[in-house]
Formats: structure tokens, C-alpha cells, sequence
């Protein structure tokens, strides 16, 4: 810490001094290197994105407790940043949206699979409950008829979950395929 890093430019044979911090993302440390003539906000947001893939204008970058809010070509030394600092980002990386509302419809699934999943121990431990006799005799016709009512609505709901999974697979086989004949287009 504190002493500045020695960068080669391997295309013009020169080496420059850099400014390094160190950048904690999502349980990663990264040391992020930014050329002395370049030390920007834009120019850290620049490096951040290569390293971590989160877009500039996704980025929350923390200093000291703060967010960074100067940004543009407002220089990092001025903010009060020195050799070895430490920053947290913060941001999600960029995903396509059709790629986002898949991933919303299979969180929802398997969401709604958790829940039939649950249901379903429920009726395993009532059925457990009879075969082991914990219920009257009279009682035990009326439960079975409810039992299985509520398995077939869990049948229901599975297979509701299979025709959307079959949905989303094929709507991704479709893309791929108008993107094959698109190609095939321009070719």
C-alpha cells in the first residue's frame, strides 16, 4: 500500500505509473489499476465494468461510508482517494430482458414447486397418520376423499409448472432457430 504500480504498455515498449485501490465486489477482492493520466470517476466506472461486468450507470461505488455521487471526469484525488484505497461496489451485472423475464417465470415455478412440494408432505404425514391409526374409523373414508382431492390439485399445479417449463424451453428453441434463419438471410 502506498506505493504506486508500475504498468508496461506492451504495444509501445513504455511503462507509466498507475493508481491502484482495492475494490471489494460480491465477496471478491479485486485490485483495480487506473493510469495516473486518467484517474477519473468515468475512468474506474470503465474498469469496474471490464472486471466485474456491471455496467457504469449500474454501479454504486462506496468510498469511506459515501457513495461516490461526482462523476464525469471529476478526479478520484479529489474526492480523497489515495494509493491502496479501499471501495465497495455494488450493482448487478447486465442481463438482456427477455434473458430477466425467464429467469422472473422460472424463479415463480419453482416457487410454485416449493409450495405443491410442502403441500405434499402435508398429505404424506395425514396418510402416515392413518396407516398408523391415529384416526377413528368412521373418520377415515371422509379423509381419504379430501386426500385425494388435494393430491389431484397438486397434480394440477405440477403439471401447470411442466407446461410452462415446456413454454420457456420452447420459445428459447424457437429464438434460436429464427436466428439461424436471419443469419442464413444475410448470408
Amino acid at each position: 500500500q502506498g506505493q504506486k504500480v508500475v504498468m508496461a504498455d506492451t504495444t509501445t515498449n513504455k511503462t507509466h505509473t498507475a493508481f491502484a485501490v482495492q475494490v471489494s465486489y460480491g465477496g471478491t477482492k479485486l485490485q483495480v489499476e487506473i493510469p495516473d493520466d486518467d484517474f477519473t470517476v468515468d475512468s474506474l466506472k470503465s474498469r469496474l465494468c471490464e472486471l466485474t461486468g456491471v455496467p457504469p450507470e449500474s454501479q454504486k461505488v462506496i468510498f469511506k461510508g459515501s457513495t461516490l455521487q461526482r462523476r464525469g471526469s471529476s478526479s478520484l484525488s479529489e474526492l480523497g482517494m489515495k494509493q491502496g484505497s479501499k471501495l465497495i461496489l455494488l450493482g448487478r451485472k447486465h442481463t438482456d430482458p427477455e434473458v430477466e423475464l425467464v429467469q422472473k417465470e422460472v424463479k415463480e415455478m419453482l416457487s410454485l414447486i416449493d409450495g405443491v412440494e410442502e403441500k405434499m408432505r402435508s398429505i404424506l404425514t395425514e396418510v402416515e397418520g392413518i396407516e398408523k391409526g391415529f384416526m377413528q374409523r368412521g373418520l377415515v373414508r371422509d379423509a381419504c376423499r379430501q386426500l385425494h382431492k388435494r393430491c389431484l390439485a397438486c397434480t394440477e399445479w405440477l403439471m401447470q409448472s411442466l407446461e410452462k417449463m415446456d413454454a420457456i424451453a420452447l420459445m428459447t428453441k424457437v429464438d434460436k432457430f429464427i436466428e439461424r434463419i436471419e443469419s442464413c438471410r444475410t448470408a
